[in-house]
């Protein structure tokens, strides 16, 4: 498919850096749109965000942030793309990209598939790798399993992609399957041959199937993929794995994907309630893995090129991970451009194609190769806020145009993310349930419209508000009295 009482900033400006790329060009900048001037803005709108550390929602986990890459992506291997994963703090690395997967021999591309795994073991990072379900065997996915056990550290498997996208519903065919039993019955009694001839090779394998998301297609469409499948694979199975994609290609509006990550805990409770129902015992053993997302379900616009992609991707990454899966895999390391796609002026931004790379592939009228997207910033400004282990805790915004985040370092830090979703207004947020350490300073992190293809850096000192800028998200390091 898819080719505090704390409140911080009044204080004087101490230093100021920037995390930034040398070598943007002009054309790269010129897919934002440009700031309207600060006497067309009325004052900063007052909002309140309420920290409680003593409401946990979990601790973000050991493979919170992932990457897709793929087999067919010849700028994959170079020392420029180790060097932006590990500054990501890409922990989980998929491998052989999307519908690719279910037509993958991995033997007969030995030598690339060897260098992805020198790659993720590089930066740092776990395999997942989909064996080849749509046009593969059992016993193909049983050699693979050996083989990386006999010659690399151990991986994730997902038994095939996106099969439901077979052309059992609605004649949707796009993934290949060439086994007889189609649909989630189908798969789901074939997907154990493949777990027992993996399991035999390697009785530790850690093993996931294909879901969907309640209420996103297909799941309200008989058959029922989640029902059915669930009660078939769920003794033998380790994790799920979802795709989340929120809009369709011509249908995209700014405000409506911002708004989409409203209904993910919805998503959550329902997808937790269906493992509890069907999957018995083992249900409490069975972790959710996002190992794709981004905004749009195919031929992106100008509007994953821009600053609004970098929110949704802040907002999309921290409500799922908060909400309890063991992984967010963005769609993808590096893609292809677009050309002459949806280009409605009421999007944010002026460029002229879309590219679902987080890193620019360099095609035509893009920007040089490895060139950072918005979407990297974005994603730069999630691993800035949270690393695996520490814990997010209730942040509860009075406004809701700021989506706020939290989390709990330990007893001496903590960690805010504020994400402004109006393009207009700018927000004077008081935080509010922290107790900032005598004489800290403060470490504020902003990227937004303004700060165009840089994360601009402050240190700041003293109590006041953080004024959060239009379309911009804001990390702040607290230290906090022990």
């Amino acid at each position: 498919m898819r080719k505090i009482s704390l409140a911080v900033g009044s204080a004087l400006l101490s230093v100021c850096a920037v995390w930034g790329v040398a070598g943007v060009s002009a054309q790269a900048a010129q897919t934002h749109r440009a700031a309207p001037t600060a006497h067309k803005r009325a004052a900063a709108v007052s909002t309140t965000v309420t920290i409680n550390t003593a409401k946990s929602f979990g601790v973000v986990p050991p493979l919170a942030y992932g990457m897709n890459t793929a087999v067919w992506d010849s700028n994959l291997f170079s020392s420029t793309v180790n060097q932006r994963m590990k500054q990501l703090g890409v922990k989980l690395l998929r491998w052989p990209g999307g519908s690719t997967a279910d037509q993958y021999q991995w033997n007969s591309e030995l030598s690339e598939f060897v260098d992805f795994m020198t790659m993720a073991k590089q930066i740092g990072a776990t395999p997942m790798l989909t064996v080849n379900y749509g046009t593969g065997t059992p016993q193909q996915a049983a050699a693979w399993v050996k083989y990386v056990k006999d010659h690399h550290e151990n991986a994730l498997w997902e038994i095939g992609n996106e099969q439901y996208g077979d052309g059992e519903y609605q004649g949707n065919n796009w993934e290949a399957n060439y086994h007889q039993n189609k649909g989630p019955a189908g798969y789901g009694k074939n997907a154990l041959q493949y777990i027992a001839a993996m399991r035999k090779v390697n009785p530790k394998a850690q093993i996931g199937v294909v879901a969907t998301i309640p209420t996103v297609w297909p799941s309200g469409i008989k058959p029922y993929w989640d029902r059915t499948l669930l009660p078939i694979v769920g003794k033998q199975i380790n994790f799920v794995v979802i795709h989340w994609y929120p809009q369709n290609p011509g249908q995209e509006s700014d405000s409506g994907l911002l708004e989409t990550t409203a209904s993910i805990s919805s998503y959550m409770d329902q997808l937790k309630a269906y493992i509890k129902e069907t999957c018995g015992a083992n249900a409490k053993n069975i972790k959710i893995y996002l190992d794709e997302t981004n905004s749009v379900s195919s031929n992106p616009g100008k509007q994953v090129m821009s600053v609004v992609n970098a929110l949704f991707l802040a907002n999309d990454f921290n409500t799922w991970l908060e909400n309890g899966v063991a992984n967010v895999s963005w769609w993808d390391l590096h893609n292809n451009s677009v050309i002459n796609p949806n280009g409605n002026p009421d999007l944010y931004g002026t460029a002229k194609y879309g590219d679902y790379g987080i890193l620019s592939a360099g095609d035509t009228d893009e920007p040089p190769l490895n060139t950072p997207t918005a979407s990297y910033w974005g994603y730069r400004m999630v691993d800035l806020f949270a690393q695996p282990g520490d814990r997010y805790v209730s942040a509860d915004s009075n406004q809701m145009m700021v989506d706020a985040y939290a989390a709990y370092k330990g007893p001496k830090e903590s960690s805010i993310m504020l994400v402004n979703t109006d393009p207009n207004a700018s927000y004077a947020v008081s935080i509010r349930g922290l107790s900032v350490a005598a004489g800290a300073s403060v470490t504020e992190y902003t990227y937004g419209e303004k700060t165009q293809n840089v994360i601009e850096t402050h240190f700041k000192y003293g109590t006041g508000k953080v004024v959060v800028a239009p379309y911009t998200m804001v990390v702040l390091s607290v230290p906090t009295k022990a």
